[in-house]
């Protein structure tokens, strides 16, 4: 096995030093190749995550995981190493909070609706489905259509492997989308009411072309799940310009940054075998928010991560009744200029 890993570590820098030479991925080759040679051992790895992970973070915007890369076949193997991760019972107790606060956005929503019609429910960044699979086992009875956005394919295959079983079985809808619209939310719909079962859609696609096809008020929630430190901090912004525009609530999950995580990524260096899963794993940590840093309605979560909702602008007539259900919705949250 440790020969494995070294061999592995060895073919990832080789990729690395050749990718170095466009100066469009300099820098985050050069990140990257500091972090494999240092995770040849454990005890350079404890000092790389000491003494030289830390001052990443001053300039954290340049950081880009092996995942990021248009590195192929390292992207394949990390995502497909956190798909196997994912069915593990460490894994929920990291996800737990936020299926547990989605959910309960999700049955708010319902109450607001009134009107039987399933919630739609749209999952940026779906990756391999663990969220919306873990929704779905928590709201049984709930009338719901979820979308699965993703740009990765590795990723939608991922998902389709898992929920087309399930479709077979009978026990939901499931289609594949070349495309998000209007038109494919309202057959989706349909499709839930006419069943009266769960309908889950996937899509291989970019989120930030949401808008060109997409009409406010068409989605009931939006969400995404440790998602922002793939992006870059201007399509950030404008990612929540979007979601602003099209649903009347984005739900924003992901980790807060502390050094409670240096000791967990200690433990992850004899745990994980996969070494682009790791190189994601620590280097994405290295991009989170502080607590400090959290701003609007946000929650913190077990066992280090945050909830923020951000409310959309204007798609649901501003009266008593959505003032009211806006204060139910953020019941629990604390809020920050």
């Amino acid at each position: 096995m440790a020969t494995k890993r070294a061999r592995e570590i060895q073919e990832i820098i080789s990729d690395l030093e050749l990718l170095k030479l466009d100066s469009k991925y300099r820098e985050a080759a050069e990140i990257n190749i500091g972090f494999f040679k240092a995770a040849r051992s454990v005890f350079s790895f404890i000092h790389w995550l000491f003494f030289v992970g830390p001052k990443l973070r001053k300039n954290r915007e340049s950081i880009l995981e092996l995942g990021d890369l248009p590195l192929e076949k390292w992207q394949r193997r990390g995502y497909k190493g956190l798909a196997s991760i994912e069915r593990h019972r460490f894994a929920g107790m990291m996800s737990s909070g936020f299926v547990r606060e989605l959910s309960q956005i999700i049955l708010k929503m319902e109450e607001i609706k009134d009107n039987n019609e399933p919630v739609v429910v749209l999952d940026l960044g779906f990756g391999g489905g663990y969220l919306g699979r873990r929704v779905f086992e928590k709201l049984l009875d709930v009338p719901l259509v979820y979308v699965g956005v993703d740009i990765i394919p590795v990723n939608l295959e991922l998902a389709k492997m898992v929920f087309r079983p399930l479709h077979k079985a009978g026990e939901i809808v499931f289609r594949e989308v070349s495309v998000v619209s209007d038109e494919v939310i309202d057959t989706l719909r349909w499709e839930a009411n006419d069943a009266s079962k769960k309908v889950l859609a996937v899509c291989l696609g970019d989120i930030f072309d949401l808008d060109k096809y997409v009409s406010p008020g068409k989605i009931d929630i939006i969400c995404h799940s440790r998602v922002l430190h793939h992006i870059r901090p201007v399509d950030r912004s404008r990612l929540a310009d979007i979601c602003r525009r099209l649903s009347p609530i984005t739900v924003e999950m992901d980790d807060c940054y502390g050094f409670w995580f240096k000791f967990w990524a200690i433990i992850a260096t004899w745990a994980i075998s996969n070494p682009a899963l790791l190189n994601g794993a620590i280097l994405s940590c290295f991009r989170d928010p502080a607590k400090e840093e959290l701003t609007g309605y946000f929650k913190l979560v077990p066992p280090f991560s945050y909830v923020r909702l951000i409310f959309g602008q204007d798609i649901y007539p501003q009266d008593e009744k959505w003032q009211t259900a806006t204060q139910t919705l953020v019941k629990g949250f604390s809020f920050k200029d």
